[in-house]
């Protein structure tokens, strides 16, 4: 199975907002410690993804240089 970059991302920003929902509801510490972790590590990640299908994009079209996305 191949997935797009810029789908990849969306799946990470669904990941996000279910570990968020998950935080907000833990009553318990240590639990809500690794939850706190995996969206930290995540954080800014669908930003760069995006970033890099539009240089990809860029790289693969030249002649789409300049145009505003």
């Amino acid at each position: 199975m191949t997935i797009q970059l810029i789908d990849a991302a969306r799946q990470i920003e669904q990941a996000q907002s279910v570990l968020s929902m998950w935080l907000e509801f833990t009553r318990d510490t240590e639990e809500a410690n690794k939850v706190a972790a995996i969206l930290t590590l995540l954080h800014g990640i669908p930003a760069v993804m995006d970033k890099a299908d539009g240089d990809l994009l860029r790289l693969e079209q030249p002649h789409l240089e300049g145009r505003n996305s």
